[in-house]
C-alpha cells in the first residue's frame, strides 16, 4: 500500500510540475469561456432561425453552447498526448520510473487513473463555465444558475467524452512512445473530420470521437449515435486501447 502511495505521489508531482501540461489545462479552461461569451452574445437579438446565422435551423436549447466543446477537447488531446510521451524523451525518463516502481501494470493504471481525474474536472469546470456563459450572454430564457436536467445530462456526457477521448489519445501515445502519433490519428477527428465522416457513412459513426460525441449532441441532425450506445462505443474503443497499450507498457523494453 505505501509502494502505491509514493508511486501516486510521484505522479502527481509529475503532472503538477510539468508546466506544458498547466498552461494546456488553463488555457482549456480560459480560453473556452471568452469563445462561449463571443458566439452567445453575437446571436443576441437575431432571430434563431435568420438566414444570416451559420445555420438557419433553431438549436435546441439543451444543446446551445455545446458547440464549444471542440476546442478544448483539441486541447485535451495534447495533454493527453504529452502526458504519454512524456516518459519517452530524451532523458529516458521511463527508465527511472520502473527502476523506482518494478510493477509497470501498477504504474500505467496509476498514470491512466490520474489523466482521467484531471480530464474529467478540466471538461466539467470548462464547459459548465461555457455553458453558464451562453445562457447568460445570450438571453435564451435558461436561468445559468440553474441549467436544465436535460443540460445538466449533455454536461455529464460531455465530460465523460472527453475523459474517454484524452485516454484514447494516451494509449496510443502509451504504444507509439511519442506524443505525435496521438495528434496526427485523434486531432483531425476532435476538430470535425469524424463529423464529415459521419455525413458520408454510418460506419463512421462508431469510431471513437464521433461515438463521444453522440452523448452532447443533437441526435435529430442524423449525424450521431444515440447517446447511450454512443457512450458505449467509445468506452468500447478506450478500453480495448487502454488493455493494448498496458500490455505493450508491461512487455517491451524500456
Amino acid at each position: 500500500m505505501r509502494g502505491v502511495l509514493a508511486l501516486v505521489r510521484s505522479e502527481c508531482t509529475k503532472l503538477v510540475t510539468t508546466r506544458s501540461i498547466g498552461v494546456l489545462a488553463l488555457l482549456t479552461v480560459l480560453g473556452t469561456w471568452p469563445m462561449a461569451w463571443t458566439n452567445a452574445a453575437s446571436g443576441v437579438g437575431i432571430a434563431s432561425d435568420d438566414p444570416r446565422l451559420f445555420s438557419s435551423e433553431p438549436v435546441p436549447l439543451e444543446y446551445q453552447g455545446f458547440d464549444m466543446a471542440g476546442f478544448g477537447a483539441v486541447l485535451v488531446v495534447v495533454l493527453a498526448a504529452l502526458w504519454a510521451g512524456s516518459e519517452y524523451g530524451g532523458a529516458g525518463q521511463i527508465r527511472t520510473t520502473v527502476l523506482a516502481m518494478p510493477q509497470r501494470l501498477r504504474v500505467f493504471v496509476v498514470k491512466a487513473l490520474l489523466l482521467a481525474v484531471v480530464v474529467a474536472v478540466i471538461a466539467f469546470v470548462t464547459m459548465w463555465g461555457a455553458l453558464v456563459i451562453t445562457h447568460a450572454a445570450g438571453e435564451t430564457g435558461v436561468d445559468p444558475g440553474r441549467l436544465t436536467p436535460e443540460i445538466g445530462m449533455n454536461l455529464g456526457g460531455v465530460t465523460v467524452a472527453w475523459t474517454l477521448t484524452a485516454l484514447i489519445a494516451f494509449s496510443v501515445g502509451v504504444i507509439a512512445r511519442t506524443s505525435i502519433l496521438p495528434l496526427i490519428l485523434v486531432v483531425p477527428f476532435v476538430i470535425g473530420v469524424g463529423d464529415f465522416l459521419s455525413g458520408l457513412s454510418d460506419a463512421a459513426r462508431y469510431l471513437p470521437v464521433a461515438a463521444g460525441a453522440s452523448m452532447y449532441s443533437d441526435i435529430a441532425s442524423g449525424i450521431h449515435l444515440d447517446p447511450i450506445i454512443g457512450g458505449l462505443v467509445q468506452g468500447v474503443w478506450a478500453v480495448a486501447l487502454l488493455a493494448v497499450a498496458a500490455v505493450v507498457f508491461v512487455r517491451r523494453d524500456v
